[in-house]
């Protein structure tokens, strides 16, 4: 008996199910154990990612950007991967993972956006500082300084360039950001220094002048200049300019009590019980505070008067809450209200700046007449007289 064998049957394979076609998803609806999506996105941001210090290339890296986020290929037949603590950039959990079985075409479509953000304001970078995993910050401010490239390193190791560049926000907050290597080269500070033309770059003389009429001169500055400068740069350096005070503002009170002991602000008729041993008596110390209006022509400034730095334009604090029946701060006095319409040569400073509004000055020294020297005593012995002075010579 031949055994025959069905050639038919040998030729017919088992029958597989026909593959699913994909479909078009957004990232937000993707699912790490479904094979059956595709996507369509820019290539947002790209870079190699390195060993450090070796710096040897470890993999190629990008950030895509769909239509739907919240730049353009086809992608299909990728994988999906927890993303690594070391390199999550994004507030996504998993990464997509692209091989030899993944396609990509290249699409002609000009409605997929070119950038992305999602700005933190400043009161939220800490919150991303203090994150186990930070993600990468989108932040939003004009150029407040930018510092020349610093190289580290040696040619015995390896080397790194640096350059930072604060960034200011509407509240006048500064945060420094550091762009290393190439991006630090590739800066482009003649732009920027181009682009600041129209800022003021003072000249300023930091040091004290012994010399009173130089130093009444130093740094004298026009207030419409002053108005236009970063407040934050000049903050420990000293201006003079001759001024006339328009007006006193008696929206703010006039004087101020301050603790003896920590030195801090007393509200008006409060005590600092937790300052003082129960029983002690608080010896408050005054301080003259009110605000003027000052002008030299060119544009108007305020500017803060404390005590003793009001000294040589109006008398004593404490003097003149002996002569006032009402001690209210918020009363002005006659005699602060006649400084107004009268010239002086003013020595000041920035103020800390503001949240809101052109910057505000603070009085540091009256300089419309030299310092009253002392008459120097007349010279004699340093040791006593030999003979008291109650006893008479005789003859």
């Amino acid at each position: 008996m031949a055994l025959t064998s069905d050639v038919n049957a040998l030729s017919k394979a088992v029958a597989h199910p026909p593959v699913p076609q994909r479909s078009l998803a957004y990232f937000a609806d993707l699912n790490p154990t479904d094979n059956t999506k595709f996507i369509e996105a820019r290539v947002y941001r790209r870079w190699t990612a390195m060993k450090v210090p070796s710096l040897i290339a470890t993999g190629f890296s990008c950030i895509l950007l769909d239509k739907k986020a919240n730049c353009v290929y086809r992608i299909e037949g990728f994988g999906f991967e927890k993303t690594d603590s070391w390199g999550k950039t994004l507030d996504n959990d998993f990464t997509l993972c692209l091989g030899k079985h993944t396609r990509t075409n290249l699409l002609k479509d000009n409605d997929y956006p070119y950038h992305y953000f999602n700005f933190a304001a400043y009161n939220e970078l800490g919150t991303r500082l203090e994150k186990k995993n930070p993600i990468l910050t989108d932040y939003i401010g004009y150029i407040h300084n930018v510092e020349k490239v610093k190289e580290y390193g040696s040619a015995a190791g390896n080397k790194v360039k640096v350059r930072n560049i604060a960034l200011r926000n509407l509240n006048n907050n500064v945060v420094l950001f550091t762009l290393w290597n190439e991006k630090a080269d590739n800066f482009e500070e003649e732009d920027y220094n181009q682009d600041n033309t129209h800022i003021p770059q003072l000249k300023v003389q930091t040091e004290r002048l012994t010399d009173w009429e130089q130093e009444r001169s130093r740094n004298r500055v026009l207030l419409a200049t002053l108005l236009q400068i970063d407040p934050n740069t000049q903050q420990r350096v000293l201006f003079t300019q001759e001024a006339m005070i328009l007006q006193v503002d008696t929206a703010y009170d006039w004087y101020y009590q301050k603790c003896d002991e920590c030195g801090g602000k007393l509200d008006y008729g409060f005590i600092h019980g937790h300052c003082h041993p129960y029983g002690t008596e608080s010896r408050p110390e005054n301080s003259y505070s009110f605000r003027i209006v000052i002008t030299d022509g060119t544009g108007n400034a305020v500017m803060t008067c404390f005590s003793p730095q009001t000294d040589g334009l109006i008398k004593d604090v404490n003097t003149l809450l002996q002569e006032v029946a009402n001690k209210d701060p918020a009363i002005i006095p006659p005699l602060i209200l006649a400084l107004q319409n009268t010239r002086h040569v003013f020595q000041f400073r920035f103020a800390k700046p503001a949240a809101k509004g052109p910057p505000t000055f603070v009085l540091q020294k009256v300089m419309d007449h030299p310092p009253s020297i002392l008459p120097a005593s007349a010279e004699g012995p340093s040791s006593p007289p030999t003979t008291p002075p109650n006893s008479h010579a005789h003859s």
